[in-house]
């Protein structure tokens, strides 16, 4: 994945976490461009499309170990997909806290022209509900190449992207 793929990617996720929704029926010509969501209509102030996610059309299932850096501090995350949906824990050395932390998201399938999205959602202190004040929400674009190699990327909600090395677990 080049520079430009990369960016797109930051630009989706930013775009995922940080735009305004409203009902798909409300959709008009304007200086708004919308990128369209299962049932809604997004929005962004920009002049171009951004991307378009859609509804995943074939659902994944498994175990992975994925290992990602943000800021130079490495992630360890293990994914559980049951279909459309899953759950993923991530371990990483909290510079601040002088600890390791761990965190708990939901994750959602979704589909793009890229490839496979995983958006992160409501990350939380593992096991429990409580909210992680300064974790950002990891997505995931997963794409096969034309040569059947496979592209793994993160971009978090704060726009920091990483390459993700991908292990099956199960």
């Amino acid at each position: 994945m080049n520079f430009k793929q990369t960016a797109l990617l930051g630009i989706l996720v930013v775009g995922i976490g940080t735009v305004s929704a409203e009902s798909a029926g409300a959709r008009n010509q304007r200086v708004k461009t919308p990128v369209t969501a299962p049932s809604t209509q997004i929005t962004q102030s920009s002049s171009y499309v951004i991307a378009q996610l859609t509804e995943a059309s074939s659902p994944i299932y498994g175990i992975w170990k994925l290992k990602f850096s943000v800021n130079g501090i490495v992630h360890e995350s293990v994914l559980a997909m049951n279909g459309y949906s899953g759950a993923m824990r991530t371990r990483y050395f909290d510079p601040n806290l002088r600890r390791t932390q761990a965190v708990d998201q939901t994750i959602r399938l979704k589909s793009s022209s890229q490839g496979l999205v995983l958006v992160g959602y409501n990350p939380v202190y593992a096991g429990t509900t409580r909210r992680h004040p300064t974790y950002n929400a990891d997505n995931f674009l997963i794409s096969v190449q034309p040569n059947g190699s496979r592209a793994i990327y993160t971009c978090d909600t704060a726009r920091q992207c990483s390459a993700v090395d991908i292990e099956t677990i199960k």
